[in-house]
């Protein structure tokens, strides 16, 4: 697979350019601080930052539990992160959730 911005040759199914290191996938991976929206148990704050740096969900959710009963502090982080991280985007083909169909007024 060549880059498209130096003309370099690299491996089959690489997303990135060994030499210059511009991304040879459209779109590029995100890696914004963004609130996961599949795969949340809470508010996605823990999935959000595995899926940023890369790690493990299962350690990041450890890492909120121990510092949670090492001190406390883990609870305030985390809604700290609730407050501050956005929702990640809706994926390209999602339709917009349909809105209830309210009922009728009188009708048992």
């Amino acid at each position: 697979m060549n880059c498209p911005y130096c003309r370099t040759e690299n491996a089959p199914g690489a997303t990135r350019c060994a030499a210059c290191t511009s991304w040879m996938v459209a779109p590029h991976p995100i890696a914004e601080w963004t609130r996961a929206r599949s795969d949340r148990m809470i508010a996605g704050v823990a999935r959000g930052l595995a899926n940023r740096f890369g790690l493990p969900i299962a350690a990041v959710r450890v890492a909120f539990l121990l510092s949670v009963l090492l001190g406390g502090w883990g609870i305030l982080a985390y809604l700290a992160l609730w407050i501050a991280m956005p929702l990640e985007p809706p994926p390209a083909g999602a339709a917009p959730p349909a809105a209830a169909e309210p009922q009728p007024r009188g009708v048992a």
